[in-house]
């Protein structure tokens, strides 16, 4: 299963967000059906970037952009969030959320050392719920605004 998984997965690369594609980062939208559970546009999680020490990442298939993710460290406690991922609508349903979020998690593991990764989706974002579980985050807690999950490395 592994290696049906490794040979139909896409490769898919994380660059940092700069000078020369934030702007293109900036345009990428999730479907009409999404904005609901993923409702800021990316230019939000640019601007709280840039101001709040979030590591800012854009998602390559080859050299085409098809998605962006974003993590940061909590000062208070140390733990390592996902704080955005996303895949553009145009480029949905081709396996690049699941290999954007398996080579973040890669690079965040690899990064930084850490043991366990949070995140958090809104209660209504059941595609998010799917894939986040079928990696291994499980919920850890839980209100009318937001899901969080935790992976265990």
């Amino acid at each position: 299963m592994m290696e049906l998984e490794k040979r139909y997965s896409p490769a898919v690369e994380l660059r940092p967000v700069d000078a020369n594609n934030w702007y293109d980062c900036s345009q990428l939208e999730v479907t009409e059906e999404q904005r609901g559970v993923f409702p800021v546009p990316i230019v939000y999680w640019l601007a709280e970037s840039a101001y709040c020490g979030f590591a800012p990442l854009a998602v390559y298939a080859s050299e085409e952009l098809v998605g962006f993710a974003a993590y940061a460290v909590d000062p208070d406690d140390g733990s390592y969030w996902i704080m955005a991922f996303m895949i553009d609508g145009g480029h949905q349903g081709r396996g690049f959320g699941r290999a954007g979020m398996k080579e973040l998690i890669r690079l965040i593991r690899e990064t930084h050392g850490c043991d366990r990764i949070r995140l958090g989706h809104r209660p209504g974002n059941e595609t998010a719920a799917r894939l986040y579980a079928s990696l291994g985050f499980e919920e850890v807690d839980a209100c009318d605004r937001e899901i969080v999950r935790e992976l265990r490395i």
